[in-house]
């Protein structure tokens, strides 16, 4: 019933070719598109922390970030509207990977229990 050389069948050949495509483009509307620039919001997603954490960082220079000025007449918003690089996002992170301390072979010492006097005569 079944061809024993699948590969030979043309049928088969372009199944397969449909199914790479299928998954590409499965992948392509899985992952957003990547900007180099990111809101508050985006990173907050991101690293999975609240918005108000991420505003902290700006305010305390940790983070580089852009403020962005709305509107004709060039008033600032009250609440930032702020823009980050991806490449600033990435650059703070790598700074805060943590490296394990170097292993060193620990000494146990001898611990002497003070003598207990033995009322059982043991």
């Amino acid at each position: 019933m079944y061809p024993t050389d699948i590969g030979g069948c043309s049928v088969y050949r372009d199944l397969l070719a449909n199914l790479g495509r299928f998954f590409e483009m499965l992948e392509a509307i899985r992952s957003p598109c990547k900007s180099d620039w990111l809101t508050v919001e985006d990173i907050a997603q991101e690293l999975k922390i609240s918005k108000s954490i991420v505003y902290r960082l700006i305010r305390n220079g940790d983070l580089e970030a852009i403020d962005l000025v709305v509107g004709d007449d060039g008033r600032v918003p009250q609440k930032g509207h702020f823009r980050i690089r991806r490449e600033a996002l990435n650059q703070y992170l790598d700074g805060k990977k943590v490296k394990a301390p170097p292993c060193e072979p620990t000494r146990l010492s001898a611990r002497r229990f003070p003598k207990v006097k033995n009322h059982l005569g043991l």
